[in-house]
């Protein structure tokens, strides 16, 4: 080992210009213009385990991370594998190089995922190559000192390919085994101690990058599917853990991966081809599989059936599902899915239930239920429930509301007394929807009282064929049955209870949020439309509505991304809630006022008939499951009043984070020459300063393509800029269209641009709008922070506050749609452009009203903000009503 040490320290002895701070080292430099590869050192600390595949690696430059820089060690241990990180990454400083992969075996993996998240965060989006790197996914016990230099001994010797089955009872013993100074070992011993801790508490944090996952052929564990929405590569090798870096063949076959070849990937005989009865385990297959399932009879007779609610029919489609591995692609493949993308399980979920298959179901049992226990039940519960879920067998729901006790949780009455291994629950719970045809429910009770309200509530998995569960029907207006369960002495095991006893609450605000994302509701939504189109046709005056629906499943779809997270609020998904249940409930409205007439129309087809009546019955309801709207709007009330300058900020940085900063701290304070005159003010010479500092910036060529000498960075990056403009208030200076260009005067390129047919500048122009929006709602949230009346702030009158804040949630919604069309512009025709912008100029509207009631008196004074950005608006809105689309409808 004294003889690897002096390789080791052969091998990093060039630093990065800032030694003393960064905590990079070089491992190799190229003068060749190939990648930028960093290496995670594992738990040990030691680099010198990559050494063979860094040798491979010419025309590569090779960084690695080095665990004693003072930049890392300063503050003392880290107290996580993010913190640690964190520090690593902080220690780059702004000028650092550009990272192109990072790698990671082991615990470098997990210190890989995380450093490349944080990357991602500052604007960068590296690829991930994880060898052999997982996590714990279950308790691991703590290691008695003796134990951990034992556990040292095996790691050091494995990893330099000797005998690890010598055993040490003493450190001293240990250090000369491993050829060792007591001064080194001790350090050593100290990095591997503290490391181990960490991954062993480790969860990865929810990305969207891609990655490669390595994995030993005796090791074969890889969960990250479960962790990104990026792509993930799967790659067996043969061997153990410790061999893979050990054997030439293994490491030429990672360099290639590093190097980004990509061979098509087999199945390996370590692993069955599928997780359904199609053979089929990747994306293409899986919708395949759909696609020729739901197109049948059989399949249409049942979707019928089972919207008239006939329980046979519901569960032999969701068994047809379950028994193709269409339920749960994302789960784990020893709870029954296949370990894909969790995004291909909300594609999948779309497609099933667009057909008119409940989606209740799928929601209440998977979504909310299932993966719920994914995240926190015990391992028995896991190996009994989740199996049979993800086969179409068992249908679950949840238990929360009681007679008094609906949105309010804290005043919960069901108890659950601890009696030896087991539980007794005695209570009721009311307006639970298919309780009826459900196996099992996730129940929430009392355990105790603490002293806050949320205190001493404890979730289980009960199930609902024990003795002592009866379950009442409800009779409601729509199909849909809502049951009262009363529970009496009921006996639930330990095993079934949910995270620890009477800490139920923080798991039950991220079920919720998991409850809230609104993906079930924009299904409904599309479908309605989808019947009333077939009924009276595509009228113009459903454009607007359509295009909302448009931006709800946006908005629903990013807020999917709560699935991956273990950390997840009820706040993260409260603004997703609001905006998707109120514009699929609008969606209702329209089958309502159009009721008398659709209801009696001859020859409707029987699916389209029974879309229209839930649509009627059903819609009342949408803004009062799991939590009603005006909870929606406290929650996102008290969250603005905490950072709501972060939050407004939140919608431009989607856009480009760092961009946008530069943006405000160049322009907000000062503006470089361009406060030329009153705040607002429009003239020439100010919109040619505002235009020369965006040139200076470098900002011109934003989405110019490199071939021009641009930074081709696209139009989402050009949007950025636009959105932080009328953010400040500033006129949109950004004009990179050659029709603007070319106008003769500043007032002409403005009304040229604005009329501008052109998809990428009609998106630059929605984005400056959006951006006078948010500038406008946050100048409105700033005066009733100050403003007082009869002794309290005007944040405290929800009923001048509420339609202010519903206008925060339309304009995070635009702004998630908007990003999307600027992301995939190409696609965007008129008719997708025409409905956006109908949908802006509608919401925007809104905002500005409800912004101008909250400014009160002050706001239509001449040179007040708030008056400089209603006239703004009023400018900008009207360039969205093309070809006079408001008189036309």
């Amino acid at each position: 080992m004294q003889r690897d040490g002096e390789r080791l320290n052969a091998l990093l002895r060039t630093r990065t210009a800032a030694a003393d701070a960064s905590s990079l080292i070089e491992l190799s430099r190229s003068a060749a213009p190939g990648r930028t590869v960093l290496f995670a050192h594992p738990v040990g600390g030691s680099l010198l385990a990559y050494q063979p595949l860094v040798q491979r690696l010419a025309g590569h430059r090779c960084l690695g991370l080095d665990v004693s820089a003072r930049a890392v060690l300063d503050g003392g241990p880290a107290g996580s594998v993010r913190e640690l990180a964190r520090r690593h990454v902080e220690s780059f400083g702004e000028h650092g190089p550009r990272i192109d992969v990072v790698c990671g075996w082991s615990f470098g993996g997990a210190l890989a995922w995380e450093v490349a998240c944080l990357l991602a965060e500052r604007g960068e989006r590296p690829e991930v190559v994880l060898i052999d790197s997982t996590w714990a996914g279950r308790e691991v016990p703590v290691w008695t000192p003796a134990e951990a230099v034992q556990g040292f001994l095996q790691d050091a010797l494995r990893l330099g390919g000797r005998d690890a089955e010598v055993t040490a009872d003493t450190p001293e013993e240990a250090a000369a085994l491993l050829d060792m100074d007591p001064e080194t070992f001790t350090e050593r011993l100290g990095i591997f101690a503290q490391n181990r801790r960490l991954v062993c508490e480790w969860h990865p944090t929810p990305g969207d990058l891609d990655l490669v996952s390595v994995r030993a052929a005796e090791s074969l564990v890889s969960d990250w599917q479960t962790a990104t929405t990026g792509r993930v590569h799967l790659r067996d090798l043969p061997g153990d853990h410790y061999g893979l870096l050990g054997n030439a063949d293994n490491v030429a076959a990672i360099e290639q991966l590093v190097r980004g070849d990509r061979p098509a990937e087999a199945p390996t005989s370590a692993e069955p081809e599928s997780a359904g009865e199609t053979g089929e385990l990747d994306e293409a297959g899986l919708h395949a599989a759909l696609a020729k399932l739901v197109d049948t009879p059989h399949w249409r007779d049942l979707v019928i059936r089972s919207r008239r609610m006939d329980p046979e029919a519901i569960a032999e489609a969701y068994r047809e599902l379950g028994r193709r591995g269409l339920l749960t692609p994302d789960w784990p493949r020893e709870f029954g899915g296949a370990g894909l993308p969790t995004r291909l399980a909300i594609e999948l979920f779309e497609g099933f239930c667009s057909t008119g298959l409940p989606d209740l179901v799928h929601a209440l049992t998977v979504q909310i239920v299932g993966n719920f226990v994914l995240k926190s039940g015990s391992d028995r519960l896991k190996r009994e429930l989740l199996p049979r879920i993800a086969r179409g067998e068992e249908f679950s729901t949840v238990l929360y509301s009681e007679p008094r006790a609906g949105s309010d949780l804290a005043a919960l009455r069901t108890r659950a007394e601890p009696r030896g291994d087991r539980y007794v629950l005695n209570g009721v719970k009311v307006f639970s929807i298919y309780s009826d045809i459900s196996g099992s429910a996730l129940v929430a009770a009392r355990t105790g009282q603490g002293g806050h309200k949320y205190d001493g509530i404890t979730l289980f998995v009960v199930d609902l064929a024990a003795e002592g569960v009866t379950v009442e029907l409800v009779e409601t207006v729509q199909r849909e049955r809502m049951c009262r369960v009363r529970l009496q002495d009921v006996e639930v095991e330990s095993w079934r209870r949910v995270g620890e006893e009477g800490r139920g609450w923080a798991l039950l605000d991220g079920a919720l949020a998991i409850e809230r994302t609104g993906i079930d509701h924009v299904v409904r939504a599309a479908r309605w439309l989808k019947a009333l189109h077939a009924t009276i046709g595509r009228p113009r005056g459903l454009e607007r509505l359509e295009g909302q629906v448009e931006c709800a499943t946006t908005l629903a779809r990013s807020a999917t991304e709560v699935f991956l997270r273990a950390d997840v609020r009820a706040i993260d998904t409260a603004v997703a809630k609001l905006y998707t249940s109120e514009t699929c409930q609008q969606v209702g409205h329209e089958v309502l006022r159009r009721w008398s007439t659709l209801g009696a129309l001859p020859g409707v087809d029987d699916l389209v008939h029974e879309e229209l009546f839930s649509g009627l019955t059903e819609s009342p309801g949408l803004t009062l499951s799991a939590g009603t709207s005006e909870m929606m709007l406290s929650t996102v009330a008290a969250d603005l009043r905490e950072e709501y300058v972060r939050r407004c900020r939140a919608i431009l940085h989607r856009f480009g984070g760092e961009l946008v900063d530069t943006v405000l701290e160049v322009l907000e304070p000062v503006g470089a020459g361009v406060r030329v005159e009153p705040l607002f003010a429009h003239s020439p010479a100010r919109h040619t300063a505002l235009a020369r500092t965006l040139a200076d910036l470098g900002f011109d060529g934003i989405e110019r393509p490199e071939a021009e000498g641009g930074l081709g960075l696209g139009l989402p990056e050009g949007c950025a800029i636009s959105l932080s403009l009328g953010y400040l208030g500033y006129e949109n200076a950004y004009r990179p269209c050659r029709r603007a260009d070319s106008a003769a005067g500043t007032g002409e390129a403005e009304a040229s641009h604005g009329a501008c047919e052109a998809p990428e500048c009609r998106l630059r122009h929605a984005a400056h709008t959006l951006g006078l929006g948010i500038g406008l709602f946050r100048t409105a949230w700033e005066h009733a922070s100050s403003r007082e009346q009869f002794g309290q702030r005007l944040l405290d009158f929800d009923a001048l506050m509420f339609p202010l804040i519903r206008g925060y949630a339309e304009l995070y919604a635009l702004g998630a749609r908007l990003h999307e069309l600027a992301d995939h512009v190409a696609e965007a025709d008129e008719g997708v452009l025409r409905r956006f912008e109908l949908v802006a100029q509608d919401a925007l509207l809104r905002v500005v009203r409800a912004a101008m009631q909250v400014l009160g008196a002050q706001g239509i004074t001449e040179w007040s903000v708030g008056s400089r950005y209603y006239m703004k608006c009023a400018e900008s809105i009207g360039f969205l009503d093309r070809g006079g689309m408001v008189a036309n409808e």
